[in-house]
């Protein structure tokens, strides 16, 4: 059991880096929109890099895991992803920016499915799930990257230098954490092995899931890419003011995940996910109708609050359905993180021809889809995991409550 908890923290910080390195570039996107001279179109056409290449990833990237394992997995799935993602602040042209966004996209697929299968086996191995944990570390990572990008901003650190440090940093940190993680077996890990497409697509048994989580995703991508420049062209924000939006969407959200666990164990995922839901639809409005920055950052943080158990809950749901969790896992993300990816240009070109305000209020018809289909979350089913014992003695298993 010791060894577990010891595992638990380890993926913890892991979810923590890799969110981090992404949110260093997001808060920058503002200066680099500016050196660029973009048009909120031509940005949201150059944001669309993302989504298309985690989407060509993601539709590989459970067999990918699968094959590999899920520890190794993560230890090649972080160069993967902090090499291209050097790449953004040194693109001269538009054009360069988006293929330098799809190469960002293609390297995070297979860390976030193999991140994801970790910690579901973690938490089946020490009979209590920490899904959601793990994405407050995630939320945290969010805050800390874009407290940092904020303070780069301000100090006018141009975007290339400051993506070398934070890349350098998070490749040393992620692996040394990644080579601490244990083997982890799974009750599947012992069944006859299925052969099965490479290519992932969503099942009919939960495409209502995906579409649940897609919604709320997208909602969180609009916030993170698109709530610095709102601050600064509708109310005139100027560094640190412009990331404060994102930190206390961060903040927030990470306290909700931590809480998460004892929340939907307390009162039903069904019954959390309409309340984080209803809470994102109020958050979002304070947003659209706001008439100063603090109405904005108070709308961001409720958001916050309303996105953060909501892909954690599916997630959990997706690894307990019928079939290899990697593949399932990576099916949800499929279809769910392209909302994630896709709400940002969304808002980007309603931006353009309505104004911000009008783009922002987008996100409320993402948000109003996924409040109809809450019910869609169900509680983990039983399973068990074993972790070898490297004397050669008797495996120690638990059950998931």
């Amino acid at each position: 059991m010791g060894l577990s908890f010891a595992s638990a923290r380890l993926i913890m910080a892991l979810f923590f880096f890799y969110s981090s390195s992404m949110a260093n570039w997001l808060i920058r996107i503002p200066d680099v929109q500016h050196k660029l001279g973009m048009d909120p179109a031509t940005l949201a056409i150059c944001l669309l890099g993302v989504p298309i290449g985690l989407v060509t990833s993601m539709a590989f990237s459970g067999a990918v895991v699968e094959w590999l394992g899920p520890r190794r997995a993560i230890k090649i799935g972080f160069p993967l992803l902090l090499v291209p993602l050097l790449l953004p602040g040194f693109a001269p042209t538009p054009t360069l920016l988006f293929f330098a966004l799809v190469l960002v996209g293609l390297g995070m697929g297979p860390l976030e499915v193999a991140l994801n299968v970790t910690a579901d086996r973690i938490g089946r191995a020490i009979g209590r799930t920490v899904m959601s944990r793990c994405h407050a570390f995630w939320s945290f990572g969010l805050m800390g990257g874009s407290i940092t990008g904020s303070l780069a901003a301000t100090y006018n650190l141009p975007p290339e230098i400051h993506m070398i440090v934070v890349v350098i940093c998070v490749f040393v940190i992620g692996e040394a954490l990644a080579s601490r993680l244990p083997h982890i077996e799974t009750a599947e890990d012992d069944a006859p092995k299925v052969k099965t497409s490479s290519f992932v697509l969503p099942s009919p048994k939960i495409v209502l899931l995906c579409l649940f989580a897609f919604g709320m995703l997208l909602v969180e991508g609009g916030i993170i890419d698109w709530s610095a420049i709102y601050l600064r062209d509708v109310f005139g924000a100027t560094p640190p003011t412009t990331g404060y939006a994102l930190t206390a969407f961060s903040l927030v959200m990470a306290f909700g995940r931590l809480a998460g666990d004892w929340l939907s164990m307390r009162y039903g995922a069904v019954q959390m996910g309409r309340v984080c839901c209803t809470v994102a639809l109020v958050g979002l409005l304070v947003m659209v109708f706001a008439v100063n920055p603090f109405m904005v950052i108070a709308g961001a943080a409720a958001t916050g609050f309303g996105v953060s158990i909501v892909f954690p809950l599916a997630v959990t749901a997706a690894a307990s359905r019928e079939g290899p969790p990697a593949v399932n896992v990576a099916a949800l993300s499929l279809l769910s993180f392209s909302g994630f990816l896709l709400g940002p240009p969304m808002v980007g070109f309603v931006a353009q021809f309505g104004g911000y305000r009008m783009g922002m209020a987008t996100l409320l018809l993402a948000t109003l889809m996924s409040l109809l289909l809450s019910g869609e979350v169900r509680p983990r089913k039983p399973a068990s995991t074993r972790i070898p014992a490297k004397d050669g003695g008797r495996d120690t298993a638990a059950e998931s409550v």
